[in-house]
């Protein structure tokens, strides 16, 4: 028997058509968050929800061009700003062509990474002063109700992603390939970000073993849904 199922079956069907949430996913590279948003989709569709899975950048076919222009090596130079505006050009067709649609149909929205990554990359990372992009934020920006923040060290990130490509036979891509020092500012960002923003950001040992983790963002995720 499913390890939730008296809580899903306190909630009505009629009720479950009607839930919609926008739950985001963040971490820095090979924390695991991807892997768990997979497997939430599967407990949440196998309980009667109504699941969209999408990601940024990428989540929209003019999303596709977007990101391969981002995470492509070759483009060493791309400088910051314009980078900047690579990814919110990709999340406002993002958010009106698939974000708004779905939680409009009543549905579960889980994304693999959002705003929060370019607080956390661009101004974090690359030390960028994002004031300058405060208007477009606020006018066409919405905020998710859950953002789950799966942390892990950046050494055990490296290591991580070490081994993936070994395994994949398969190179970082562009973001992939910055240092370490670059990587601690993001995660301490995503720290920051997690402290100001805790009525919505929740952080994730993503040390844990993957069974683990599952359970505690599934039983999150349902608290959230209530």
């Amino acid at each position: 028997m499913n390890l939730y199922f008296g809580i899903f079956a306190q909630i009505q069907i009629s009720e479950i058509r009607k839930i919609n949430m926008f739950i985001t996913f963040e971490g820095i590279d090979a924390s695991g968050k991807t892997t768990q948003l997979e497997l939430l989709e599967a407990e949440l569709k196998k309980n009667g929800f109504s699941v969209l899975v999408t990601r940024q950048p990428g989540g929209t076919q003019i999303g596709q061009l977007i990101r391969q222009i981002l995470l492509d090596p070759g483009n060493t130079q791309l400088v910051a700003e314009a980078e900047v505006l690579l990814y919110m050009a990709d999340r406002i067709q993002h958010i009106k062509e698939v974000i708004l649609p779905a939680l409009a149909d009543n549905r579960i929205v889980l994304c693999d990474r959002y705003h929060d990554a370019t607080l956390a990359y661009q101004g974090g990372g690359r030390q960028l002063d994002l004031s300058w992009i405060k208007q477009l934020q606020e006018k066409h920006i919405i905020e998710p109700d859950l953002t789950l923040w799966f942390d892990i060290s950046v050494e055990q990130s490296q290591m991580r992603l070490k081994h993936r490509n070994q395994s994949l036979d398969t190179e970082n891509c562009r973001l992939e390939s910055e240092d370490s020092l670059f990587y601690n500012r993001v995660r301490n960002e995503y720290a920051r970000l997690c402290g100001i923003k805790s009525n919505r950001f929740i952080q994730i040992n993503a040390n844990d073993n993957i069974p683990s983790i599952q359970k505690h963002v599934l039983k999150i995720v349902l608290e959230r849904i209530g």
